[in-house]
């Protein structure tokens, strides 16, 4: 496969029909990350971002894809580096299983498409008892799971976080009880990630964090994107009283139980 410049990016963005919110950070070169193609009709992209997480897209049928995925399976297992394939389509699922499955487990998730209307329309969780602040250096400092090394997992740099992603949290007593940050974000999608202290769940802070970080996007011109495994019940819970409805199914390969996703 050969590696596509980053002059090609918008032609790209104009010729996928759906990805994962880290494409599109990709894309936008809000992260760093390289997209790989069969020719230069696009017909089979490989994208992955420096963390090691990746997205086949395109015709599954296309030989010149194996070997640049088992090469990068393999480089992450020498290397002893993360490696998270997603994929969108059974077709692909069967490409990838075919390839690699002895050396990777198959988890899945959904991703859910935001109604802007039921969000509007839904009972609001109202005001919340803690303060709520933006997301800020010496914050991340005092976060309890959204630390320095996450930031630098999915955004390569706290100060690259700072400049092109963006989050919320609540605070009580100098503690940061709840947050909501963009793991991924593009110059189109916001892809929400919260965590709350397990001493304060059940007061609904998850909710009043959500809505902070959507409507963030709503008056940024941003897509609000909500994904999790399809077995997180609580997740899909929140995220359907927040207006995330028809959830797709997809799936992601990983070599073994990352941080995340």
């Amino acid at each position: 496969m050969i590696k596509v410049s980053e002059e090609q990016y918008p032609i790209i963005k104009q010729f996928i029909s759906s990805a994962p919110t880290f494409v599109y950070s990709i894309l936008d070169r809000m992260i760093e990350g390289a997209v790989y193609s069969d020719t230069a009709a696009f017909q089979t992209l490989l994208f992955h971002t420096k963390s090691g997480i990746y997205y086949v897209y395109g015709d599954e049928n296309k030989t010149s894809i194996d070997y640049q995925l088992a090469y990068c399976l393999q480089q992450a297992i020498e290397q002893q580096k993360r490696f998270t394939l997603f994929s969108y389509s059974e077709q692909w699922n069967t490409k990838i299983e075919q390839l690699l499955n002895n050396q990777l487990r198959k988890l899945e998730r959904y991703t859910f498409t935001f109604d802007e209307n039921i969000y509007n329309h839904r009972e609001k969780h109202g005001e919340s008892d803690y303060e709520v602040k933006f997301i800020t250096e010496p914050l991340i400092k005092n976060s309890l799971e959204f630390d320095q090394t996450y930031y630098e997992e999915y955004w390569d740099s706290i100060s690259n976080f700072l400049k092109n992603g963006f989050g919320f949290c609540l605070v009580h007593k100098e503690q940061i009880i709840s947050e909501a940050v963009s793991i991924f974000k593009s110059n189109e999608y916001a892809e929400i990630d919260i965590m709350t202290d397990s001493n304060f769940r059940g007061q609904g802070l998850a909710s009043s964090i959500a809505e902070t970080f959507i409507d963030h996007c709503l008056v940024n011109q941003l897509k609000p994107c909500w994904d999790c495994d399809i077995s997180n019940t609580g997740s899909i819970h929140l995220g359907t009283k927040l207006g995330f409805t028809t959830p797709q199914k997809y799936a992601i390969y990983t070599k073994s139980s990352p941080r995340g996703y």
